[in-house]
């Protein structure tokens, strides 16, 4: 397609911009690959000139300790002293909701949160949880939102086939209780195909017997054995991708949220870590680096929670600074090396990232409880590291407080990657960074600010007329609604050229679904920006103007919306419900 003139038109909702020469390359049928502008894919330039560090300081029985000064902190990266040039404290200071009001058919991706010391996440990881753990999962959860401090912002998502908001943040308990028994919220755990059942081991370890006592031959029996070994770590790896893909999308959608995260992540097991003592294939390198990268620059902080209820079973007490506590009954899974393995991933991934685990406990109300109060009481330092190579390499931190004995829990480290580094963004099937992103389900990024009004345009198009979206042959009656987008230039990487000009490339899409989820049309479009210097100052100050039409049937629809910068790889989505009445065709 040839380049075209990106007309804008004004409303008044908006401040309005006119760009005077913005060429633009438009393509709007299915999503393409970024190649298939022409270019191989864009470049992430981040430099290494700040690194940002949470530390807890605890003593005794977990109790945070509050009053530490700079001074009494020293930071060392890979062994060599640095300098605090940033001091702050936390003592878990309540959210402030921010929201403003907006305009009829107006909707915004701005966080309702503007202050806050800490946010808190439920993971309910059902991906990876055995069927027989999950409801003592959902019942300790309940019990913990019942007692609940009001105030306290909290989100829950669920992970199975893919990553889930069941509830978006909330200060409000009563709302999380509602959306976590809401069959159609997503909290419902389902059966995982890719996690092998003890009925399923116990069936391929009787296969297998039974074929020996026949006097089967040993070909056949190692046949057998390999057949089901491969099948297996099939499923794990799998559940290893799509693990690391929802840590991915979860650190960049709390991305958009100030100060520290927490995400509390329920699981039977841990199949991933996220840097270089996880100990996972080199396959797995580059999502393993994306995900460390999202989560260290975001301040998340994981705390695993062993989804497994074991009444009366060997107790881990975590406020106690590592002991562990044993009860008469013996846990009939500890010193497997199942259970031992999950155990080393579970302190390695809160170790990395500046968390807590806690396992082989009933007690998960009670973890729930220590998480939150452990991750809303804190310390941040900043320092610019003495070694500015940008190498790529895992550099190794090192936290010492002075003056007593405490347990510190902080991120243990960062990879060093620079402008002259390459990385290619998130990859789909479809070769698309932002389809996934626009997922029914899928919270709201806010890497990049925007609003957008939503309206049945008008006129409506004639009888005849080609259908606006991917879906040609959706049928009708049919109601064409038109989204203008008002998007902040101050999050877009707009590179400036010899000559004065700002250039930019981004993605514009709309995605239709009825309320079951199932998609019902979409729209995207690529555009090449150039925006003389004054265009550019205008922008800065009021915003880019961006139209985009999508035809829908009659009924509830929920519209998803996004903006995706190709240089920088940031993303802003949004999510809108409509009740589409039928608008007769001229």
């Amino acid at each position: 397609m040839g380049p075209m003139h990106l007309r804008l038109s004004r409303f008044p909702e908006f401040a309005t911009l006119f760009l005077a020469a913005v060429a633009v390359y438009a393509q709007t049928s299915a999503p393409a690959s970024v190649s298939d502008q022409g270019k191989e894919h864009p470049v992430i330039k981040s430099k290494v000139n700040i690194v940002l560090v949470d530390v807890v300081v605890t003593k005794g029985k977990g109790e945070p300790v509050s009053g530490l000064r700079q001074e009494d902190f020293k930071v060392t990266e890979e062994g060599k002293a640095q300098t605090i040039s940033f001091f702050e404290e936390h003592r878990g200071a309540l959210p402030t909701a921010g929201s403003q009001a907006l305009p009829p058919h107006v909707f915004a991706n701005d966080p309702s949160i503007k202050t806050a010391d800490s946010v808190n996440v439920l993971l309910l990881d059902w991906l990876n949880t055995q069927p027989q753990d999950q409801p003592y999962v959902r019942s300790e959860i309940t019990k913990y939102l019942r007692s609940m401090t009001p105030g306290m912002r909290m989100a829950i998502f669920s992970l199975g086939a893919r990553l889930h908001m069941v509830q978006g943040f909330t200060g409000d308990p009563t709302e999380l209780l509602a959306a976590l028994d809401d069959k159609k919220a997503g909290a419902e755990p389902p059966k995982s195909p890719l996690l092998s059942t003890a009925q399923q081991s116990a069936a391929e370890q009787a296969i297998i017997e039974m074929m020996i006592m026949n006097q089967a031959s040993p070909a056949a029996v190692e046949a057998v054995r390999q057949e089901i070994a491969q099948s297996s770590g099939s499923r794990v790896e799998s559940r290893i991708s799509l693990t690391l893909r929802a840590l991915q999308q979860l650190a960049r959608y709390l991305s958009s949220f100030p100060g520290r995260k927490n995400v509390i992540w329920f699981s039977g097991s841990f199949p991933v870590g996220i840097f270089p003592d996880a100990g996972l294939p080199r396959q797995y390198q580059t999502d393993v680096q994306q995900a460390a990268d999202q989560l260290t620059a975001d301040q998340v902080a994981i705390y695993p929670v062993a989804a497994v209820g074991l009444t009366g079973a060997v107790g881990f007490d975590p406020t106690a600074d590592g002991s562990r506590r044993r009860s008469p009954t013996p846990n009939v899974r500890e010193g497997t090396t199942e259970h031992l393995s999950d155990q080393f991933a579970m302190e390695t991934l809160a170790k990395d990232t500046g968390g807590h685990a806690f396992y082989d406990t009933n007690g998960l109300t009670e973890a729930v409880s220590h998480a939150v109060n452990d991750g809303s009481h804190f310390y941040t330092l900043a320092y610019t590291p003495t070694d500015m190579k940008a190498d790529g390499k895992y550099r190794r931190i090192q936290v010492k407080v002075a003056g007593g004995s405490y347990r510190l829990d902080y991120r243990r480290g960062y990879y060093a990657a620079d402008e002259g580094m390459e990385r290619a963004p998130e990859q789909t099937p479809e070769g698309d960074a932002l389809l996934p992103l626009l997922g029914f389900g899928m919270p709201d990024f806010a890497q990049i600010l925007f609003k957008a009004r939503v309206l049945p345009s008008d006129p409506q198009p004639e009888a005849g007329a080609a259908r606006a979206g991917s879906k040609a042959d959706l049928k009708g009656p049919l109601t064409r609604y038109r989204v203008d987008f008002a998007i902040s230039a101050k999050e877009l990487k707009l590179d400036a050229s010899p000559d004065g000009m700002r250039h930019g490339h981004i993605e514009v899409m709309l995605v239709a679904y009825d309320p079951d989820g199932k998609p019902l049309n979409l729209v995207t479009a690529k555009y090449n920006l150039g925006l003389q210097p004054q265009d550019y100052a205008d922008a800065q100050r009021q915003g880019l103007q961006v139209p985009a039409e999508l035809d829908v049937p009659a009924g509830e629809v929920f519209l998803r919306a996004g903006i995706y910068d190709l240089n920088s790889h940031s993303a802003g989505t949004l999510g809108i419900p409509l009740t589409v009445a039928p608008v007769p065709v001229h």
